[in-house]
């Protein structure tokens, strides 16, 4: 038994020392690099209003005998409609003064008129040469004209103080508030209500300077209709009557300054009929998109959340925001499964993904997850996650 492991020692002696094992690479989770194109949207809020809002004054003085059953808060008016009356008795007075007048005048003139003529006939018949401005009644026919349209000139004022008795609709709209009722004493100049236009209302919404690079940003009105289907859309969306409602308008022009404090530049967005009173079918694209979607009255002063239409981009390369380290740096995997580290440029940040616009070249290897922190040259061992974990982008490097 002795002699047996003796020999096993002689054919088989033990080792010195452990042998070094050779360390495993980590396993990672890579994505492979695809080009893609995208349309970038910007986000932005902002509060309605009204296109047009104005004070409704008086421009007679005079007792309110009526107005109009519209012109009370919230009431709709079409251009031209009356909506309040001032009692005219006082400027009907004017016009029949101002009309006696006129006759007047007219009567002075013709009789100076028949004694110029009289006259001009008089001296022809004694011969005496020609005759001089007194003789010819010129200056008596000047005066007599300068006061016929005098007169004409006083008529026409006072028809229209009493058209002005009648206060009507500068365009269509709604009324914000009144502050009248029949019966009481205006003087000119007293404010009666407030009125907005309703053909369309506006918003305004702040725009970082950096996300101006996603959108066509108009610098003046957009008045031809052609031009304003080339704007940007935009959608917006707000909490209302209990459930999330949408409206679409286009943007139609900035405001061309910088606020100093913000950074902002102001977009205003356009958004047509908003109480949609047209019954008639939309002629053009905007309208009728327009009219697809907004099926519910914006109301004036409702804050809302804006996503404006931006540049659609090419060869973006777009993957999970925890991808992207400090400094813009990506880890790249090789052919040979070594990492390194590579600055991009990157585009924008939202909705959990990063947008890469140059750095990456299509089938290249990105590390996904798999090390807390990459080290330039480490050799790794890379997986391709299926499809459904890499378009989550759910995890972290």
């Amino acid at each position: 038994m002795g002699g047996l492991a003796a020999w096993l020692l002689i054919q088989f002696p033990p080792e010195n020392g452990k042998q070094e094992e050779t360390p495993t690479p980590p396993i990672v989770r890579v994505a492979q690099v695809e080009m893609q194109s995208k349309r970038l949207h910007v986000h932005s809020q902002g509060q309605v209003v009204a296109h047009t809002e104005i004070d409704l004054v008086t421009e007679v003085s005079g007792r309110i005998i009526d107005t109009s059953p519209v012109f009370v808060s919230g009431g709709y008016f079409n251009k031209g409609d009356v909506l309040v009356t001032i009692d005219p008795a006082d400027y009907d007075l004017r016009v029949a003064q101002a009309q006696a007048q006129v006759r007047e005048a007219r009567h002075l003139l013709m009789r100076e008129e028949a004694e110029a003529a009289q006259a001009h006939d008089e001296w022809k018949h004694l011969g005496q040469g020609d005759p001089g401005p007194l003789s010819q009644h010129i200056p008596q026919l000047q005066e007599m004209r300068a006061k016929l349209a005098a007169a004409e000139a006083a008529l026409k004022y006072a028809r229209q103080l009493r058209q002005r008795t009648r206060i009507r609709a500068p365009f269509d709209g709604r009324v914000r508030s009144h502050n009248t009722g029949i019966g009481q004493y205006v003087t000119q100049g007293n404010v009666l209500g407030v009125i907005y236009s309703s053909d369309y209302a506006e918003v305004r919404l702040p725009v970082n300077t950096r996300d101006l690079a996603f959108i066509d940003v108009p610098d003046t009105l957009v008045a031809d209709e052609e031009n304003s289907k080339r704007m940007p859309r935009v959608v917006l969306a707000a909490e209302y009557q209990g459930e999330k409602r949408f409206w679409q308008g286009r943007i139609v022009r900035s405001e061309g300054v910088i606020d100093r404090n913000t950074g902002m530049l102001m977009l205003v967005a356009r958004i047509p009929d908003p109480f949609l009173r047209t019954s008639s079918s939309p002629q053009s694209g905007e309208d009728r998109l327009s009219r697809l979607t907004n099926t519910t009255t914006l109301p004036v002063g409702l804050f809302v959340e804006a996503l404006i239409q931006g540049r659609r981009f090419d060869r973006l390369v777009i993957l999970p925001t925890s991808v992207v380290f400090k400094d813009d740096q990506v880890a790249v995997v090789d052919q040979q499964d070594r990492l390194h580290l590579r600055t991009v440029r990157l585009l924008k940040r939202e909705h959990g993904q990063a947008i890469i616009q140059a750095g990456l070249t299509a089938g290249e290897r990105v590390l996904l997850s798999g090390l807390l922190q990459p080290v330039e040259g480490m050799q790794v061992t890379p997986e391709l996650p299926n499809t459904n974990d890499q378009a989550s982008g759910d995890s972290h490097p």
